[in-house]
């Protein structure tokens, strides 16, 4: 295949020729999704520019994707394996949503290789592979769609050795990091200096949680935080702190932002120091 760096096709030459349909589909699938990013000049344009692109067709950009080019690069994989797959339209939307159809050892199952790019990157388990998404176009479309069941998935993990994922680890953490009962306790703050607990937080994420994986992409460094702050804020908390993506060519990053009162507001500039990834706080802002 055309566009492939010499990483991705050492994880594609390896795949045993004795392997099954199901066991090819679910390492791709997943071994490859570090090496893509969402394309930004698509996804931070406006509407009216997105339909527009849209209009004019799509074409590789790699590593830089969309949903229409991600699906295609994954139907073009999987036939050179002899594995039958589509693109799909999945949605009747003005610009519709693509995804991938693939008849593995069981029947054919549905892919979303984009909606699951950050989750494969960051080690969580895939949402959306082989499942009936809820999407009334493709439930219509492709009545023979499969589901299948999570015992089966999970043995087909251990099969290729994929390592534990990081959903329950999370879980564990929300129940520390979203409890106001006992998280001063674990952060060492006096109750009630909350300013000072999402500081604190801020540094728990920078220091064990913001370089796990392989998350590249800056549109999906924004989802990694935005994941960190569904799971492990509370709703207060969620409610005063935002994430954007500064895609300026002198001062490209990622920025995350706490809501301290009216008038007052820190930011902390994500930056990479050629070994990681790091939260570095900016002078606080003032509206």
């Amino acid at each position: 295949m055309k566009n492939l760096n010499k990483e991705m096709e050492q994880i594609i030459n390896q795949i045993p020729t004795t392997w099954s349909k199901d066991m090819i589909i679910r390492f791709l699938y997943i071994k490859l999704a570090p090496f893509f990013r969402r394309d930004l000049a698509y996804f931070l344009a406006s509407d009216e520019e997105k339909l527009a692109q849209y209009q004019k067709g799509f074409v590789s950009q790699f590593p830089n994707v969309v949903c229409f080019t991600l699906a295609d690069f994954y139907v073009n994989l999987f036939q050179e394996f002899g594995i039958e797959a589509k693109k799909v339209v999945a949605t009747s939307s003005v610009i519709p949503l693509f995804a991938v159809v693939v008849k593995g050892d069981l029947g054919w199952y549905f892919l979303d290789p984009l909606a699951d790019l950050f989750a494969n990157q960051y080690g969580l388990r895939p949402y959306f592979f082989g499942v009936i998404p809820r999407y009334r176009t493709i439930q219509a479309t492709h009545p023979e769609l499969k589901k299948l069941d999570k015992e089966y998935v999970t043995d087909l993990d251990k099969s290729l050795q994929i390592p534990e994922y990081l959903d329950s680890y999370f879980e564990y953490l929300h129940q520390q990091l979203a409890n106001r009962d006992i998280v001063y306790k674990f952060f060492d703050v006096e109750k009630g200096s909350n300013n000072d607990l999402r500081e604190r937080k801020v540094q728990f994420f920078n220091d064990n949680l913001i370089n796990i994986g392989n998350v590249t992409g800056l549109f999906e460094r924004a989802l990694l935080y935005r994941y960190l702050n569904d799971h492990l804020l509370n709703h207060s908390e969620r409610r005063n702190v935002w994430v954007q993506i500064d895609n300026l060519e002198q001062d490209n990053g990622v920025f995350y932002n706490i809501k301290l009162n009216d008038l007052e507001t820190i930011s902390y500039k994500e930056v990479y120091n050629g070994e990681k990834f790091v939260l570095q706080k900016t002078l606080n802002k003032k509206y």
